[in-house]
């Protein structure tokens, strides 16, 4: 009301007239004014929060994707059944649900290089042993002039082919479904017979012996090659770390056969013998896969491999008598 009494009493030659009506619209105009000068400046500085942190999205979005092209990224995939989630949300959910895609898409690959990996150092491992058997007969045959001889070790080394052949076939057949028995099944009288016959020489070359004690006509539910396998690196494991006599018993153990290797010598401590089927643990200059792979072999087609003594070492393995369905 005083601005209003200043304006009537202003002298004459004042030529602005300012009536109460025109309140309103001076009133808005300064409100628009006084919020455009608050509301801008902030809007600008959170466009610009925006713009970078938009920015930093793509570039992290970018480099997850060069990482994933290039494969410049962690080969070693978490446990399986468990994703790892990007680190850190951008907040726009357009970029997020690419990041985690892409993340899920490496753990994918992730796990399938280190399966790949793994399948080919199994691979090497299970080759390794038959081909240096058959090596060592073929040798014999090479330096001896008996012909007797050379015929015997040349019909062991036409068998210890066949098995090798017999494991290829297992390396190709490992990642179907189900059991690698396939549905087969042997006779262990072949397998330990084969077994003694191929190990005699190396024991007797170190002043040592194998013996091998079985119950006859017990049928397993697996392949050949694959029973083979773990035997040859039990015993192959004997030869190396353990001492004196060698044994492989097999007899039956209610719907399965128990197969048990053991020697005389000292055994192994307690913290080895509770991860001596870990991959690359080994109390030697060994690759430590032996053992893993053994283990895994068996289960593979439903069998089971364990540590049954440490001091001195019992390896105990148990294989379904049960024929197949």
């Amino acid at each position: 009301m005083l601005f209003f009494a200043l304006a009537k009493n202003l002298t004459p030659w004042a030529t602005v007239d300012i009536e109460p009506g025109w309140l309103p619209y001076v009133s808005f105009v300064l409100g628009v004014v006084i919020t455009v000068a608050v509301v801008v400046p902030t809007a600008l500085v959170l466009i610009d929060r925006t713009v970078a942190t938009l920015t930093l999205a793509l570039q992290d979005l970018a480099q997850q994707a060069d990482d994933f092209g290039t494969g410049a990224f962690t080969a070693d995939p978490p446990p399986e059944g468990q994703d790892v989630e990007p680190s850190g949300r951008t907040g726009l959910d357009e970029i997020d649900t690419v990041r985690n895609i892409m993340a899920r898409s490496q753990t994918t690959l992730a796990r399938a290089l280190s399966s790949e990996r793994s399948f080919a150092a199994d691979a090497s491992h299970q080759l390794r042993t038959p081909l240096a058997a058959l090596s060592l007969r073929l040798e014999e045959v090479v330096h001896t002039d008996d012909l007797d001889v050379a015929k015997h070790e040349a019909q062991i080394a036409m068998g210890q082919t066949e098995r090798l052949a017999s494991v290829v076939d297992d390396l190709l057949h490992r990642t179907r479904a189900g059991h690698a028995d396939g549905g087969r099944s042997v006779s262990l009288d072949t397998v330990l017979s084969a077994l003694e016959q191929e190990w005699t020489p190396s024991f007797q070359a170190r002043g040592r012996q194998i013996v091998v004690r079985a119950e006859r006509a017990m049928i397993v539910r697996s392949s050949s090659s694959a029973v083979s396998q773990i035997l040859n690196t039990l015993v192959e494991n004997s030869l190396q770390h353990g001492d004196g006599l060698v044994q492989v018993a097999a007899a039956r153990s209610g719907p399965s056969a128990l197969l048990e290797v053991r020697d005389e010598g000292p055994g192994m401590d307690p913290e080895l013998a509770r991860r001596v089927f870990d991959r690359a643990v080994t109390s030697g200059s060994g690759t430590g896969l032996g053992l893993a792979v053994a283990r895994e072999t068996a289960e593979s087609f439903g069998g089971r491999l364990e540590l049954a003594q440490a001091k001195p070492a019992v390896f105990a393995l148990y294989i379904s008598m049960e024929p197949a369905r």
